[in-house]
């Protein structure tokens, strides 16, 4: 039962992940497009995907809460990588993203900053 749920969790990141990667416009007939006029030039390089990565690895770690009943670990700086993050990166590099532990250390510092005030993280877990 817990993985079907988790299954269906990953795949429900993963297509929302895939949506929101690339930035479309919608033309004046509705359809979705990469730019929204012909005469518009497109800047060179890729979108920001912050968001995006956002969505995903949240969906990860309510994965992995779903699955293990417990809150994921970040990484130790002197220890070898938890296994959310080994679990966060097979994911995550299918899909193309690099650059793994800063992109879960910068999410770790959003959630902590954005956390409730009455709400004491512990030390070494996602709050």
């Amino acid at each position: 039962m817990k993985r079907a749920a988790v299954t269906q969790i990953v795949n429900f990141g993963l297509e929302q992940f895939r949506e929101y990667k690339t930035k479309f416009y919608y033309s004046h007939t509705g359809k979705k497009t990469k730019k929204s006029r012909q005469s518009r030039s497109i800047k060179i390089g890729r979108y920001d995907q912050k968001e995006a990565r956002t969505i995903l690895i949240s969906a990860l770690c309510r994965a992995w809460m779903a699955g293990f009943d417990e809150a994921p670990t970040s990484n130790n700086k002197l220890d070898h990588d938890s296994a959310f993050f080994m679990f966060a990166l097979n994911i995550m590099a299918r899909e193309g993203i690099g650059g793994f532990h800063a992109h879960l250390e910068e999410y770790w510092s959003i959630c902590k900053k954005t956390a409730g005030k009455g709400i004491k993280p512990q030390k070494g877990r996602l709050s």
